[in-house]
């Protein structure tokens, strides 16, 4: 059985994440999905020491350089995906197998990490700490309640600068004080580096989900519509209350013909972004193609409400007018909006009432 790696006092900051992971991946059932991602990419980081990487690409690293197998990465990898759309914590036994699939992983890093980065002269131990259970144990499992220490030499050397006062005993009063100091030292890290974890991921989280839609729009300009389309779904996954993916995939689903779906997207975007004159407009174009005129005009007047230098919104109300039979009104916008696609929508003969009869 695979078993956690004490690490040595010349890398306590992979020590003080490592701490940190255990402490979130304790608690499957009240940790989210994020929290235990950003613990496990903290302690990542440390293992290679390359803090920039972030992602499946510090996965790739961890991997390259031996501290984890094949296997390891992949479970890595499913619990980087699983909090790519998951919002509270493990829920069943699939999410919580994925947890404890995730923490073995981590253990075999950091044990790795030990065994290639030990200290000169002092040969890294392989032992659990007795904070923590063997690596292998479901998360969440009873424990010990102590928690360790690095292991201190056989003879402690007494200097100017040793925890141990020169003028009392290697053991007793002084060793107890140096391990309550110690243990309040990791714990004071562990929920320093915890909280930077939650911040620094916050903002990656934030980050990718604005990245995932700008490759979406770049797709959906270029003429890659099933690029966009999955580019959209995930970025509406990464950040729900973001209105914009939601609008391109209803505009997708829209121009396929698809109306039922256009229609869950965007009411579903109007209802995340009721002040979105584009959600709104958007919305009203589709009624406007599932014939339904009057719901649409209502929707392109909110549209303009929200937005008065809406020009396409102005526009397509005239059509929106003109299958109506409201012909002057649709002139007035028609005018209005200027030159744009809505004008296919005017007819060829003047826009003149019905004669009376």
């Amino acid at each position: 059985m695979p078993m956690t790696a004490v690490p040595d006092t010349s890398r306590p900051a992979l020590r003080a994440a490592l701490d940190a992971a255990r402490v979130v991946f304790s608690t499957p059932a009240e940790a989210p999905a994020a929290a235990l991602w950003n613990a496990a990419q903290l302690l990542l980081q440390q293992v290679v020491e390359r803090p920039e990487l972030t992602g499946q690409a510090l996965v790739s690293e961890v991997r390259r350089t031996g501290k984890i197998t094949i296997t390891d990465a992949h479970a890595l990898v499913a619990l980087a995906t699983w909090a790519d759309h998951a919002t509270g914590a493990a829920g069943n036994e699939a999410e919580r197998l994925i947890v404890r699939e995730a923490w073995m992983a981590l253990d075999h890093a950091a044990a790795n990490a030990v065994a290639a980065g030990g200290s000169v002269g002092v040969a890294p131990t392989f032992a659990p700490p007795s904070g923590a259970p063997p690596a292998g144990t479901p998360v969440g499992a009873s424990r010990p309640q102590q928690t360790w220490a690095p292991p201190l030499p056989a003879n402690p050397p007494l200097s100017a600068t040793s925890d141990v006062p020169r003028d009392m005993p290697a053991e007793g009063p002084a060793t107890t004080s140096s391990s309550h100091r110690t243990r309040l030292y990791l714990g004071l890290a562990a929920v320093v580096l915890l909280l930077v974890a939650l911040a620094g991921g916050a903002w990656w989280y934030a980050g990718r989900a604005n990245r995932t839609l700008d490759r979406g729009i770049e797709a959906y300009q270029r003429g890659s519509r099933e690029a966009a389309r999955v580019a959209f779904a995930e970025a509406a996954q990464l950040d729900p209350d973001d209105a914009r993916p939601l609008v391109y995939l209803g505009r997708i689903s829209r121009e396929d013909g698809d109306l039922a779906r256009a229609r869950r997207f965007l009411t579903t975007a109007v209802r995340v972004a009721p002040g979105s004159a584009i959600a709104t407009r958007e919305l009203a174009s589709l009624m406007l193609a599932d014939g339904q005129p009057e719901i649409a005009r209502r929707f392109y007047v909110r549209a303009i409400e929200i937005d008065p230098t809406d020009r396409s919104a102005q526009g397509f109300l005239g059509c929106a007018l003109v299958r109506l039979q409201r012909f002057e009104e649709a002139k007035r916008w028609f005018q209005r909006a200027g030159p744009g696609d809505w004008q296919r929508c005017m007819p060829v003969t003047p826009m003149l009432p019905p004669p009376v009869r």
